[in-house]
């Protein structure tokens, strides 16, 4: 008995380990969201850094690379410089649908600083503002609308539609420290 406790003990410790920045972010999630603290939202009528994401109320903010080939070797290399654009979807501010995805989690041995970058994605609610901004450093504005847990192989969420809504979807893997499933966010452009 004792050898199964620690065994359960060792293995909660190496989760721990390895989804300690998960963790850590989670941390000062809590601490910012009590203290009133947030990424600033931009002047909406001064430009931004260009290729950039910014989720204000989760304190998220992170360059978006543009893939240029469907090729996992090619997203891992992206995924370590910030978010990425899924090929073959919506530009920014276009109708259809704008797909990024990013890392929850990461090993830790890992190269990056975005490893963890939408390890708090779970958190977001209906109505929070997406802010992204194209290559010129244009302010687009999306709004929270929906979230969903689905399987890795629904490529349902990278549906297009056919009206001319402005849709941004935002996909991370789910739960942290697994690839088992994938959590959504769907947003439509607001201005």
């Amino acid at each position: 008995m004792k050898r199964i406790i620690l065994i359960i003990i060792l293995a909660a410790v190496v989760y721990v380990a390895m989804n300690f920045d998960f963790f850590r972010k989670n941390i000062e999630y809590k601490i910012k969201k009590e203290t009133g603290q947030s990424v600033e939202i931009p002047n909406p009528r001064e430009k931004m850094q260009p290729n950039q994401l910014l989720i204000p109320a989760l304190s998220i903010e992170t360059p978006v690379l543009y893939a240029e080939r469907v090729d996992e070797d090619h997203f891992q290399e992206l995924l370590i410089e910030g978010v990425v654009h899924y090929p073959g979807t919506a530009k920014i501010g276009e109708p259809g649908n704008m797909y990024i995805f990013g890392h929850s989690s990461d090993n830790v041995w890992a190269k990056g600083n975005y490893k963890t970058v939408f390890a708090l994605l779970p958190k977001i609610k209906k109505g929070d503002k997406i802010i992204v901004s194209d290559h010129l450093g244009n302010k687009f504005v999306y709004e929270a609308r929906e979230t969903k847990v689905v399987a890795p192989d629904d490529l349902s969420v990278l549906d297009q539609g056919q009206g001319g809504k402005k849709l941004l979807t935002l996909q991370t893997s789910y739960p942290v420290g697994t690839a088992l499933k994938r959590f959504v966010v769907i947003a439509e452009l607001i201005k």
